[in-house]
């Protein structure tokens, strides 16, 4: 069977049956800072992969991935998932289940990628300025990347506004490069 189709029926069943019990935010509260771990600790992944650790200590790692303190629904998913020898497939599930939610209750994510840390009045302007151009409640997250020299980069959804020194260098540097190659 397919590994998204997989992932799909299981985030849509989660989805389902957290929206029945009204916990659809707790869980998606809990999906997202287990899928923030998957992405910081690559070797998450193997670990649930590897047929020598037991049900119990993979329900653990996943719970405690999910932050520790996860709600009952998502308890309980953890169990059925685990059940079934499908754990290998909870990475795909969370973002599944995050794309589902943000769906459901019209979220658009939004990345600042900043040169320096920005204050929260300037992140508060940007995070207006989104909401402002876009019909959903915008999910904003900020990165620091020292390499951007100045400037700032900003992706919403599948859309990005590149405002960087480094950028505009490049863009520089390219063109200098194709004069002198028309030149030549």
């Amino acid at each position: 069977m397919n590994t998204g189709k997989i992932s799909a029926r299981y985030a849509k069943a989660l989805f389902m049956f957290a929206e029945e019990n009204n916990h659809e935010e707790l869980v998606y509260n809990d999906i997202k800072t287990l899928s923030q771990s998957f992405c910081e600790v690559p070797k998450l992944r193997e670990s649930l992969s590897n047929p020598t650790i037991s049900k119990q200590n993979k329900k653990e790692l996943l719970i405690t991935a999910a932050g520790t303190q996860v709600c009952a629904e998502f308890n309980r998913f953890v169990d059925l998932v685990i059940e079934h020898k499908r754990e290998e497939y909870f990475q795909s599930i969370c973002l599944v289940y995050q794309d589902m939610y943000r769906q459901k209750k019209n979220i658009i994510t939004s990345t600042l990628v900043t040169a320096a840390p920005i204050t929260d009045a300037e992140e508060d302007r940007m995070r207006k300025a989104v909401q402002s151009v876009t019909d959903g409640t915008v999910e904003f997250k900020k990165e620091v990347d020292p390499d951007l020299i100045g400037g700032f980069i900003l992706n919403v959804e599948t859309y990005q506004l590149d405002a960087s020194i480094k950028s505009q260098l490049r863009t520089i540097k390219d063109s200098l490069l194709n004069r002198n190659a028309a030149d030549a």
